[in-house]
């Protein structure tokens, strides 16, 4: 494992469990008065998408395994996984997006994403929580080859990109 590698992991494990601190539910009483919660204004929708009020907005140049994806042989499910891990990079930080481009097939706007200084896009697949999307960019090809060789995420996992698997299903129908 190479001395970048290390360094990523351990500063996402690191990462991870300082901002796995600040997210603890609060128990209801019976003496508790309860509301309905106002929606957020920002939501995470899956590991690639996320929502600004009414708006989704795709992560530039990444893919990240679908909701529905299984990997090693039907044992692994990475998509909810890959979203969790989208929310905990942000980690309740302010998410500022730079439209790029728009999505072809479903139209809404692709944008690179940062959470304060960190590129959200990056770090998913540094971790191993996306393939870079080389279709449309090959900015992040350098990190998902390093999570490869690290075998992080899913590359730690029989996978198919989400590409491939969305196409696999298209055909079974």
């Amino acid at each position: 494992m190479s001395a970048l590698s290390k360094a990523l992991r351990e500063t996402a494990v690191a990462f991870a469990l300082v901002l796995s601190t600040h997210a603890h539910a609060q128990p209801v009483t019976d003496s508790d008065t309860t509301t309905a919660a106002p929606k957020p204004r920002f939501q995470v929708i899956d590991g690639d998408t996320v929502k600004f009020g009414s708006q989704l907005v795709r992560l530039f140049g990444i893919d990240a395994p679908e909701k529905g994806q299984t990997c090693d042989d039907g044992a692994w499910r990475p998509g909810p996984l890959a979203t969790q891990a989208l929310e905990r990079f942000i980690g309740g930080r302010p998410v500022n997006c730079r439209q790029v481009d728009y999505d072809q097939k479903s139209n809404p706007p692709v944008a690179q994403c940062l959470a304060g200084d960190d590129d959200l896009q990056s770090m998913m697949v540094s971790a191993g929580w996306a393939w870079a999307f080389v279709r449309n960019s090959d900015r992040y090809a350098p990190e998902e080859k390093d999570a490869k060789a690290s075998k992080l995420g899913v590359h730690a996992h029989r996978c198919q990109p989400p590409w491939e698997w969305r196409a696999q299903q298209r055909g079974s129908k």
